[in-house]
């Protein structure tokens, strides 16, 4: 018992505060059992089947729910505000503070681990989302929190339904601010809108009433994770075939400016890193973004990397991405990734391709390669409205190379459809000319499934000027529709870049990458020369 009062109030004001925090309960709270709707939980449960993910009971069970968050309560106004609590403390303490309700008593011990994990979640983390955080793991991509209703995710690319809510605005609103409150941010009526990311380095975007007008605050993150994605598992996962992978590796080593286009979730920051692994350690890369999203796969001392700053409540100090670009400029890089080009820094951006930095690399939002030109037209036009549309083309045709499309499916799978080559013309009808050479050719014969086949379509010739120029052999027989690409040829380039050396690596990867999939040494046979301390 010494070790709980340390943590909360002596015995007796234990007592009459819990009193209180029953009274609480029944007068300001909504009943639980009013939050959880019956035919969303049986929903969730036929869909856990599915993907596999496995809820914690007392979120399935009105009553066991209810309990939870009546000794939630209790412990959270008990809690002594001047300690330092940490997990090691609640982990100690909470065993024994939730077997003294009569409630739990009967209740077995997994139920009891539950409940425990409940109130650490709302007391050190952010309430129903770090469950999520937990339940989900590697596979979570986003969590979307639409109103203190609902709270989905996508996992593995697909969106699931969650039986977590928030039983009121506030403390919805309580996990937010403490949300904001770890990267200095403060969200009111006054700026209903936030950008910021936790702790792990997961996006967050914030908004409240009255910007959010489906009455209540919506909350999206961008789970940060730590383990690569390499090329390796982009091809595994069916986003491209071996000769596209070759290409692409080839295309980066050989300074091809890039443009990587596709909507939200499609795949494109992931695809970005995973290029970077192709980037010559001699080089300085200079990576820019608004919010710190890349992860490149390169050693740390070839590597800066700038992030935006939003103005602070007086609207003063904030550095937008075209004045970083351009101070980054000044900072001699020999490549430059810009994460996404949403404005006026495309500007800049082309002006970099174009002026002496070969081999950058940036994205923008569009649906296929000929609207991501017109994407950076009108983003051109934007920032300078002055522009000749026929100079913007003719520096787009000059600094671009190299477009690539990316495509999230219904089923959740992430395809790059169309890789495009910008041909240096402009059609007659004003058009910048593009050669597509690879694209995925779908089977319609059942749209529930994507389904069907990477196809050459023709030889790059610009591409393959680029490479050359900068030293880059490339075996062209891969643009012949008739030959098989054996894997082989493919392995025999990735071995000369071993994901070892990217700043970050751990030697735990390699155990977690066959945790994930045994067959991995025997279907990349290279990752066995990747040397480990252990």
């Amino acid at each position: 018992m010494r070790n709980l009062r340390s943590l909360i109030s002596e015995e007796e004001q234990k007592k009459e505060v819990k009193k209180q925090s029953f009274a609480y309960k029944d007068e300001e709270i909504i009943d639980v059992s009013e939050k959880i709707n019956r035919e969303k939980i049986e929903k969730v449960k036929k869909r856990s089947k599915e993907t596999g993910l496995t809820f914690p009971k007392i979120y399935l069970d009105e009553k066991l729910l209810e309990i939870a968050y009546e000794i939630n309560d209790t412990f959270m106004l008990n809690l002594k505000s001047d300690k330092k609590i940490t997990r090691d403390s609640l982990d100690e303490v909470l065993p024994e503070f939730i077997l003294s309700f009569k409630q739990t008593t009967l209740l077995p011990k997994n139920i009891l681990e539950d409940i425990k994990e409940f109130i650490i979640n709302n007391v050190i983390g952010y309430g129903p989302i770090t469950a999520l955080f937990d339940i989900a793991k590697d596979g979570l991509n986003d969590v979307i929190v639409n109103t203190k209703d609902y709270v989905d995710i996508i996992y593995k690319g697909k969106t699931v339904q969650t039986p977590f809510c928030f039983r009121s605005e506030d403390e919805l609103r309580k996990v937010i601010d403490k949300m904001l409150a770890e990267n200095n941010r403060k969200i009111d009526e006054a700026h209903p809108i936030m950008s910021s990311k936790l702790r792990d380095g997961s996006r967050v975007e914030v908004q409240i009433p009255p910007i959010a007008a489906n009455e209540g605050s919506c909350i999206t993150i961008r789970k940060f994770n730590d383990l690569p994605l390499l090329l390796e598992f982009l091809i595994d996962s069916g986003q491209m075939d071996y000769k596209m992978a070759y290409f692409l590796l080839k295309v980066a080593k050989g300074k091809c400016n890039i443009i990587v286009s596709g909507v939200t979730s499609s795949g494109k920051t992931t695809f970005l890193n995973a290029m970077t692994r192709f980037i010559d350690d001699n080089e300085q890369l200079m990576v820019i973004e608004d919010t710190k999203e890349m992860q490149p796969q390169m050693p740390c001392h070839s590597i800066r990397s700038y992030e935006a700053r939003m103005a602070n409540e007086e609207g003063k100090g904030a550095i937008p991405l075209d004045f970083l670009l351009r101070s980054a400029l000044r900072s001699s890089p020999r490549r430059i990734i810009v994460g996404e080009c949403r404005g006026q820094e495309i500007v800049v951006m082309l002006n970099a391709m174009n002026t002496g930095h070969p081999g950058s690399m940036t994205t923008v939002h569009a649906d296929n390669t000929k609207e991501a030109l017109v994407r950076i037209e009108n983003m051109y036009l934007e920032a300078r409205p002055s522009a000749n549309i026929n100079f913007i083309r003719a520096q787009i045709v000059s600094a671009v190379d190299i477009i690539i499309q990316l495509v999230r499916f219904p089923d959740g799978s992430r395809k790059l459809i169309t890789i495009s080559e910008v041909e240096r013309r402009i059609e007659d009808n004003s058009v910048i000319s593009l050669n597509n050479i690879f694209e995925f050719k779908r089977d319609t014969s059942d749209m529930k499934k994507t389904k069907g086949n990477f196809e050459v379509i023709s030889t790059p010739s610009r591409t393959i000027d680029q490479m050359n120029m900068f030293g880059v052999e490339i075996d062209t027989s891969i643009f012949n529709k008739e030959f098989e690409m054996p894997k082989s040829m493919l392995i025999d380039e990735l071995e000369k870049d071993l994901p070892d050396k990217m700043c970050g690596w751990k030697d735990e990867f390699i155990d977690v990458f066959l945790h994930q999939d045994p067959q991995i040494f025997h279907k990349w046979p290279h990752f066995q020369k990747i040397e480990r301390d252990y």
